[in-house]
């Protein structure tokens, strides 16, 4: 006797009945009602896996938040400076550690599972000690990646402009941008005097 599952949720799918046909192994197909409002055909055995979810609407929206433009956005660990490139259908972004103003490469997983650009795990007490040190931070020697070779100066190759950053009490604080580079850099150093950097 095969089980009635008419009415029951399976992640997005409501299952409405039986449509009358089966797989080539004599799987049952099930019409279901998605959340977004279309109408899906699966097999029972995928919904009770938890295999299929969705009418492939989730999937559309995962992929659209892969994609999403996150330049000038910033998490608790990372400030997002502008796309790097894309591979393996990943979006990567140049990044910087809110924790040590380092420079770096990341894709939109990383972002969200790494804490940090490594400064915070597996280094010396050292240099830990120097990151928690706040004077470690008001410096104005640039990091080993920097690409215009000023700290806290950075260039956006989607707006086509430069972006100043300084780093006061443990925070990346936006100083402005412009597309002449020499503005930029006078920003970043009128900020370094006001912060007091060395």
């Amino acid at each position: 006797m095969k089980e009635n599952i008419i009415g029951k949720r399976f992640n997005r799918l409501v299952v409405i009945k039986d449509d009358g046909t089966r797989s080539s192994k004599g799987d049952i197909k099930w019409l279901c009602q998605c959340d977004c409002g279309n109408l899906y055909h699966a097999l029972g055995y995928r919904l009770k896996r938890g295999l299929t979810k969705s009418c492939g609407c989730l999937n559309d929206e995962r992929r659209r938040e892969r994609f999403r433009d996150l330049t000038d956005t910033e998490t608790e660990n990372f400030k997002m400076i502008s796309r790097s490139h894309s591979a393996n259908q990943r979006v990567y972004w140049k990044c910087v550690c809110r924790f040590c103003g380092n420079e770096l490469i990341l894709s939109n997983n990383d972002i969200h599972h790494y804490t940090s650009c490594g400064c915070r795990r597996g280094a010396s007490k050292a240099y830990m000690d120097s990151i928690r040190n706040p004077e470690s931070l008001r410096s104005t020697k640039p990091t080993a990646k920097s690409t215009t070779g000023i700290r806290g100066v950075y260039f956006n190759k989607r707006k086509g402009s430069y972006q100043a950053f300084i780093n006061v009490d443990n925070k990346q604080v936006y100083l402005g941008s412009s597309r002449n580079f020499d503005e930029v850099v006078k920003m970043r150093r009128d900020a370094e005097r006001e912060y007091g950097y060395k």
